[in-house]
């Protein structure tokens, strides 16, 4: 039988998964926005919740496996 990592290390590795994707759909939308000389934000904006939406996939991926 395969031993489980433990459940904190887990969740120390989400929190640098996180933290990656956020910066990089923050700045692929910020570098968007100034490509296409936007007056709005929206290319940001958008990224941004599309990296929420891939966070929660991976939280929910990742916790799955916790005992």
């Amino acid at each position: 039988m395969k031993r489980q990592p433990k459940p904190w290390i887990i969740l120390s590795g989400l929190v640098f998964q996180i933290a990656a994707v956020m910066y990089l759909f923050i700045k692929l939308g910020a570098w968007a926005d100034s490509y296409f000389k936007t007056q709005s934000n929206y290319f940001t904006l958008g990224l941004s919740i599309t990296g929420i939406i891939i966070i929660i996939f991976l939280i929910v991926s990742q916790t799955k496996n916790l005992k």
